[in-house]
């Protein structure tokens, strides 16, 4: 006899082709009718979808309801948690997955606790270090339903592991996490078809049976159904209603012999996985990438370095922005397949979550500068907010009262600098007529580059002193050939082709960046090639260029046009009507390793995408890219691309993935790594690397795709436009390439995040009160700022940086981080610490672990493949 345990839910999309106030108005008296059934048993049980941001949202409102939320809750009635929203595997950072966890659990404990469930039952593919995030967090069980290939396991419940050992039991849900409504709503031959359909892939005799929906509305009358069910399949089949919990517990008495699966899934082939909705409203994922960074590479930082220093950590701050960003790491708001209206709002929340962030690093920037005892007017203070030396040249403006500057250090020996450019500014009260201006209230702002290495998480300060005017100042210099260089590249432009020499291996990659344009006509989920298209590859014949050579930074600009078809109907027609106007900078640093890439194009076509090809030598089958917590090798070519539609397959499995923030492609002689900041795609094609710049289309849903047939996704019943999600206008994408002899994840992760995060600065000055919003406010000094600690230095370690934060306790210094590899065990080295320090380690949610006592050096011991750890220092 087979036990079908049927579970009460409803799966809540904050948004989609509805806003978030919409669907608030419904959960409003979803939540009633859900109090109501438990409170007077019409139901024993009910799973509010694993999210909390949805309870947030309505206790804000209903701040009444929390006592009756609670006692059902530790009733074991009603189930929440530990999401704080519903989230997207793959294109978010991995300390976004771990706040999401940490804050959802926070709430849970104000509302009688969380269940301990890796709940991801609709996003669009599942990313392989899951189960050791959900490890982190005391989570043994996951439940899920896209992504899992047929041909990996054909049990619906199984083992799933990452590579450093960690393990989650697992629920493959058939059919959906509404296959259950059939039993509710369906005829007799449709109640005991569904039961059949979930029962045939079960390992064992207890079934899961979610009863649910979008945005489904409470079952009021299920234990009548269950009741009927049971006398019409009382041969086959015991009904119950139940709950997670209970159901693992129940697994895992009878299950001994479950099977063990690893990876990440991503296959099309029971459920639609959207294989190309990395690249949909790119606008959006460029924003939430900037937010992540500054967020954990340079706000929380800074925080704790202010704290430090005498300035209080901010915690609900923290929280109140890290919430804006992750409402929008929901599937469908990252996805960006949603409505003109909700991409408004959701770009309405990175908006506001942008200005925080931002303002509070210039806030604490100033503040601290300016309460430095014995800081001069012209004074430069700048800040490193990751655990490493900084070395690279930094990139700024000063503002002075002469055109001639001079810059030391606080050993007052003179550091040279590049200016690249020099701007006469107005400091008096503006008049219509610039005739009117008082010549003394002008000033100038310096654009300038230099080096000063800054050690780890530390600020130094630089003297800006003024020059007589008949000082001499270097100038930048436009040299005679098209041609810039560092120590690690010489980049030639000649005939509207570049040409890369990498000095390491001695070899000119000639023509090795190109732009290939083609139809899209897809939707917001997915990109489709047009049914009548034409592929261009746009190169750089008719460009102007202008370089600038400097000891510190060199660039060289190519602007022109492109001509394209203006639509899908050009297309067909072979038409190239539209004019894209374009310019491309290349950027080399003195000593950097990386070739820094910024595309600015006016986007005038309708229904395109836009890729940047990246021609290489490697001889290879597999790439990689990073993942939340570490990387994947990915097949170049799948081994079901002919034959797809024959199996029966949702979609294409066309080679198209998804990067966090870069690809890689490499063999025994060169490794080449593309780098972004939001772009989110990649395609492998030969030795060629593909990576979707943006791509533009006009519907939310369409129909029978030539990648995706059948029913249109979001909404199969009617078009909805996107005009929107054309991305006309203005964009800008930024790029870096490193070419290297060998890859090492852990090296690229560091480049990465010093590419990613500017270097935070103040210059204490009075003439320009606008280089940030919030300058022109007053600002009270600190009274005694004290001494900033000294901290770690993970310069040279073969480890990822991940995260450093306060503990939710605010007692603890948090330091995470973890070994990228996927099958070499990394031998960490010791951390010394400048004083004795108590020092433990913890798990994800800052649990503890072992207590290393009073020490003054960390032992941190093997990293296993894959593995995260998480030091915790008292503060």
């Amino acid at each position: 006899m087979k036990k079908i345990h049927v579970v009460a839910h409803t799966h809540w999309d904050r948004e989609w082709y509805f806003s978030d106030n919409e669907a608030f108005i419904q959960f409003s008296y979803h939540m009633d009718e859900v109090i109501y059934a438990l409170e007077n048993g019409e139901l024993d049980y009910y799973y509010l979808d694993g999210q909390l941001s949805i309870l947030d949202d309505y206790l804000k409102v209903y701040p009444n309801q929390e006592t009756k939320i609670k006692e059902l809750v530790e009733g074991n009635k009603l189930f929440i948690g530990p999401w704080y929203t519903q989230m997207d595997e793959f294109v978010v950072a991995g300390e976004s997955v771990v706040k999401n966890l940490q804050i959802g659990i926070d709430m849970s404990k104000r509302l009688g606790g969380h269940t301990a469930l890796g709940y991801l039952p609709d996003s669009f593919g599942q990313g392989k270090d899951m189960p050791k995030i959900y490890n982190g967090f005391g989570i043994e069980d996951a439940v899920f339903w896209r992504g899992m290939p047929n041909e990996v396991t054909k049990s619906r419940e199984f083992y799933w592991t990452a590579e450093d050992g960690s393990k989650v039991l697992t629920i493959n849900i058939r059919n959906g996490y509404y296959a259950g409504v059939a039993l509710v709503e369906g005829e007799i031959y449709q109640k005991k078809a569904i039961l059949d359909i979930v029962s045939e892939d079960s390992a064992t005799t207890n079934i899961t049976l979610p009863v649910g929906g979008d945005q489904r509305a409470v079952d009021r009358n299920l234990k009548a159904i269950i009741e009927e069910a049971n006398k019409e399949f009382a041969e086959e089949y015991q009904i119950e209603e139940s709950n997670y919990p209970h159901i693992f517990n129940l697994l895992k008495k009878e299950a001994t012999d479950l099977p063990t699966v690893q990876g990440e899934f991503m296959s099309g082939s029971v459920s639609k996985i959207h294989r190309s909705i990395y690249s949909s409203r790119y606008d959006l994922k460029k924003i939430n990438d900037t937010i992540e960074n500054r967020l954990i590479f340079q706000l929380e930082p800074l925080m704790l370095m202010a704290d430090d220093l005498g300035i209080p950590f901010k915690r609900e701050l923290m929280d109140y922005t890290w919430k804006l960003i992750l409402k929008n790491h929901a599937h469908d708001s990252i996805g960006g397949c949603n409505t003109d209206k909700t991409n408004e709002m959701i770009m309405a929340r990175y908006k506001e979550a942008d200005q925080l962030s931002y303002s509070t690093v210039d806030y604490l920037v100033r503040k601290i500068a300016e309460s430095i005892e014995g800081i001069q007017e012209n004074d430069l203070v700048l800040f490193n907010t990751l655990p490493y030396r900084r070395t690279e040249p930094y990139t700024l403006e000063v503002s002075t009262k002469k055109t001639t500057i001079k810059l030391f250090d606080d050993q007052r020996h003179e550091i040279p600098f590049q200016l690249i450019s020099t701007e006469k500014v107005y400091a008096g009260e503006v008049r219509r007529s610039e005739s009117d201006y008082d010549e003394a209230k002008y000033y100038y702002i310096h654009k300038i580059s230099f080096i000063n290495e800054l050690p780890a998480l530390s600020y130094q300060i630089v003297s800006v002193e003024e020059q007589d005017e008949s000082a001499t100042q270097e100038k930048p210099v436009a040299p005679e050939e098209t041609m810039i260089e560092n120590a690690a590249y010489k980049i030639t432009f000649s005939n509207g082709q570049f040409s890369i020499l990498a000095k390491e291996q001695g070899i000119t990659y000639k023509n090795c960046l190109h732009v290939e344009e083609s139809g899209d006509e897809g939707d917001t989920y997915d990109y489709s090639p047009a049914y009548f298209d034409s592929i261009h590859h746009l190169f750089f014949e008719t460009a102007e260029v202008a370089i600038q050579s400097g000891k510190f930074l060199s660039t060289m600009s190519v602007t022109g046009s492109w001509f394209v078809p203006k639509d899908l109907a050009a297309r067909k027609a072979q038409k190239v009507d539209t004019e894209i106007e374009y310019t491309l900078t290349l950027s080399l640093k003195n000593d950097s390793k990386r070739v820094d890439m910024k595309l600015s194009v006016n986007n005038q076509a309708l229904d395109h995408r836009m890729r940047l090809v990246v021609k290489t030598p490697v001889k290879s089958q597999v790439s990689y890219a990073d993942t939340l917590f570490g990387i994947v090798e990915r097949n170049n070519h799948d081994p079901h691309i002919h034959d797809w539609r024959e199996l029966g397959w949702k979609e294409e499995p066309t080679e198209i993935y998804p990067m966090i923030h870069y690809a890689n492609t490499h063999d025994l002689e060169t490794s080449w790594t593309v780098m972004s900041k939001g772009i989110k795609e990649y395609q492998v094609i030969d030795s060629d690397m593909y990576i979707t710049l943006f791509r533009g289309v006009g519907f939310l849903g369409r129909p029978e795709l030539l990648r995706r047939p059948g029913d249109a996704s979001g909404n199969q019943f009617r078009y909805i436009p996107t005009p929107d999600s054309q991305l006309l206008g203005s964009l800008e994408m930024e790029l870096s390439l490193i070419i290297a002899t060998d890859y090492n994840p852990a090296e690229i992760q560091r480049e990465y995040q010093m590419y990613s995060v500017d270097t935070p600065y103040y210059q204490v000055q009075t003439l320009n009160r606008f280089t940030n919003p919030i300058q022109y406010f007053q600002s009270n000094k600190v009274d005694h700022l004290t001494t900033l600690k000294k901290s770690i230095d993970l310069s040279e370690f073969p480890l990822v940086f991940s995260a450093i934060e306060l503990s939710r306790d605010g007692e603890w210094i948090n330091i995470r981080l973890y070994n990228p590899l996927l099958e070499e065990t990394v031998k960490a080295e010791i951390i010394p610490l400048a004083t004795q320090a108590h020092v433990r380690f913890v798990n994800l949610n800052g649990d503890l672990i072992t207590s290393l006592g009073l020490i003054n050096e960390i032992p941190l011991g093997d990293f296993k493949p894959g593995q995260i750890k998480t030091i915790s220092i008292k503060r």
